[in-house]
């Protein structure tokens, strides 16, 4: 029995100091294969993120834009209503604006669904269900 495992740990060791565990060729592969699906979940991630700040920003051009017109006095707020939802809106998404005169000032609101402004799904956890801008602005003189 003694023998037998003198043979063994002799074939162990043999093993291990063979050409295999020295051969270093394939190792850049191995190495590029495991960093790939980290380095396309940081891609996906930051594609998430520039696409629902590009979101962001154009709801916010949006409702500016929205509440400007209306403080000349060119839509009414029923008007200036459905010309942002029209302008942030796609089939995709819809979305909702809310227009308000209070005291000379224009408050717009426009809110869309933030699932489709990040088509990948990476930042999920971090946003919330709606998108949303809001501007105020005050009323030009007549």
């Amino acid at each position: 029995m003694g023998n037998l495992m003198q043979s063994f740990r002799g074939r162990i060791r043999n093993y291990r100091h063979s050409r295999i565990w020295r051969d270093e060729r394939g190792s850049a592969t191995v190495e590029f294969v495991m960093m790939v699906p980290v380095f396309m979940a940081l891609m996906f991630l930051i594609a998430d993120a520039s696409m629902v700040y590009n979101k962001q920003a154009m709801l916010m051009d949006i409702s500016r834009d929205t509440a400007r017109i209306v403080s000349r006095y060119a839509l009414t707020a029923e008007e200036a209503q459905t010309h942002a939802v029209k302008a942030a809106g796609t089939s995709a998404s819809p979305a909702t604006a809310h227009v308000s005169i209070i005291d000379g000032f224009v408050t717009v609101t426009v809110a869309t669904d933030a699932a489709t402004a990040a088509p990948f799904g990476f930042i999920k956890f971090a946003i919330s269900d709606k998108i949303s801008a809001t501007a105020t602005v005050v009323m030009e003189p007549v």
